[in-house]
């Protein structure tokens, strides 16, 4: 920035303080370091507009912290960051760790959205007609609906952002109440949990609910590769891992959903053969 830019920036940020001075003394508008008030009150002001400017850096900080995030979100590497922020590359990384690497996620999650987003807000809305409003889902299923409602009115710009949001909801209202009885009620919410799995594994984000290398087939004697996690009100406090074989058996008991893949359109898949649809 040129030094009459912030000359100008620094006059905006004063004329901010000094507002919020007269709204939290509440002063006239003229009121301010050069009025002629006694010591008493400019005394006060001052105090006040230190506590104005302090919030206002806070709020800087905060500020900068999301545009540094954003920034790395649509390439920006370290070093760039760096310059913007006038300070090193390491210094950047002390300041705003973990930004390296976001621009491959919003991409891979941008490419998830383009393929499957049609179908999954079309599965979110079957789920929403079909669920009935207990005193524990309600909650649950108004969150869903409104990110529904924000994806559909937001610009493709921001729709990634709420999408992120849209996705915990959605996952929270597939496993969080039995299956509906009736069959096409019932797919629709397993098809939300996959979908989720899917989505989640396809980002490679939220590692918590992507399967782990390490863990075998939660079935007796199963030696074979574990592909997606079930989860189901009767297993206790955490998924089960199973194998494509499993896992397809396993789908056709009530209540039993897929919560997590090891890689991209396996949950997908294994829900489609499970439902004969493969």
């Amino acid at each position: 920035m040129s030094d009459a830019q912030c000359a100008d920036l620094t006059t905006a940020v004063e004329q901010l303080a000094w507002t919020a001075v007269r709204e939290m003394l509440q002063l006239q508008p003229d009121a301010g370091p050069g009025s002629d008030a006694p010591d008493a009150d400019l005394r006060q002001m001052w105090l006040a507009a230190l506590t104005s400017l302090l919030a206002i850096r806070d709020s800087a900080d905060q500020l900068a912290a999301s545009a540094a995030l954003s920034a790395a979100q649509y390439g920006a590497d370290y070093p760039a960051i760096g310059d913007a922020a006038g300070m090193t590359r390491q210094g950047a990384r002390r300041k705003w760790p973990g930004l390296a690497g976001l621009s491959d996620e919003r991409q891979r999650k941008l490419t998830w959205w383009n393929r499957r987003g049609d179908q999954f807000v079309q599965c979110v809305r079957a789920v929403l007609m079909a669920s009935e409003e207990t005193s524990e889902q309600a909650p649950r299923l108004a969150a869903l609906r409104g990110r529904l409602d924000e994806i559909e009115q937001t610009s493709p710009a921001q729709r990634l952002d709420v999408f992120d949001m849209a996705l915990v909801d959605a996952h929270a209202v597939a496993v969080g109440a039995p299956s509906p009885a009736e069959r096409t009620a019932a797919r629709a919410k397993g098809l939300l949990a996959a979908l989720t799995a899917d989505a989640y594994a396809a980002m490679n984000s939220h590692s918590s609910l992507v399967i782990r290398e390490d863990l075998a087939c939660g079935t007796d004697d199963c030696a074979s590769e574990p592909i997606v996690e079930l989860w189901h009100p009767d297993f206790g406090h955490g998924p089960v891992s199973a194998c494509r074989e499993h896992a397809i058996e396993a789908l056709g008991q009530p209540d039993i959903r897929i919560v997590a893949a090891c890689r991209p359109d396996v949950a997908l898949s294994v829900f489609a053969e499970a439902y004969g649809e493969g």
